[in-house]
């Protein structure tokens, strides 16, 4: 009962400790259960130690420091395993409309017609979503296959559209295929020259096949800043 108590009261520090640091972001469930297994783990462990070394007074003291040592730390474990894990901060891009060519330029249906494009980023170094002159940064996104048939010679394109100078942005790399339901995540890098200009242009976010037709857009406006 008392090895039950010492238990308790160690789990509780550990608790109150977490409500005012970022441990506290695990499942409060893993925690408790984390905390269990090890104070008894460690009460167990404790409690024999201290039997070969000072009899049944050692083996009690013994068993009370390894059940607060245990409870202490089957709980960081609990938290550690349950914990969220983090994002890289970025800037959302907020789908539009969906984007489709006109209708004469391709009348004939095609798979790629199943291509849809989402969950567009945008990270500069500085985290200020204003590319800046000598600044670098990357367009992220997916590419998924909504369709039941296996999609080859994917072509993933991002591009400046408004004719600024000094704005450099990565060839595209053609996937090779997306399976049916499947998805491709692809990264663009982006970097701007010295001295580009104060003022905004606009990305375009397109897939494509292997002859360059477009068959799925999304177009987002940016800031730069000399």
């Amino acid at each position: 009962m008392k090895k039950c108590f010492v238990g308790f009261l160690a789990l509780v520090a550990v608790c109150s400790g977490c409500g005012t640091s970022q441990m506290a972001s695990g499942d409060p469930g893993a925690i408790f259960a984390g905390a269990a297994i090890g104070g008894n783990v460690g009460g167990a462990i404790g409690g024999l130690i201290g039997d070969n070394n000072g009899g049944w007074r050692g083996g009690y003291r013994g068993s009370a420091i390894g059940t607060i040592i245990g409870t202490i730390a089957g709980a960081a474990i609990g938290n550690a395993v349950s914990a969220p894990k983090q994002e890289e901060y970025s800037y959302r891009i907020e789908r539009t409309e969906t984007c489709k060519p006109k209708p004469e330029a391709y009348p004939a249906p095609s798979v790629f017609d199943n291509l849809r494009i989402r969950n567009i980023r945008f990270i500069d170094d500085d985290r200020d979503h204003i590319i800046t002159s000598g600044e670098s940064s990357k367009v992220i996104f997916e590419i998924m296959n909504e369709g039941n048939q296996t999609i080859y010679n994917v072509v993933p394109m991002v591009t400046e559209i408004t004719g600024m100078k000094r704005i450099y942005i990565s060839p595209p790399v053609m996937v090779e295929q997306i399976a049916p339901r499947n998805g491709v995540k692809y990264t663009a890098n982006i970097s701007a020259g010295d001295r580009i200009k104060t003022g905004d242009i606009t990305i375009r976010v397109a897939v494509a096949d292997g002859n360059g037709q477009q068959y799925d857009w999304q177009e987002f406006s940016l800031s730069t800043r000399r």
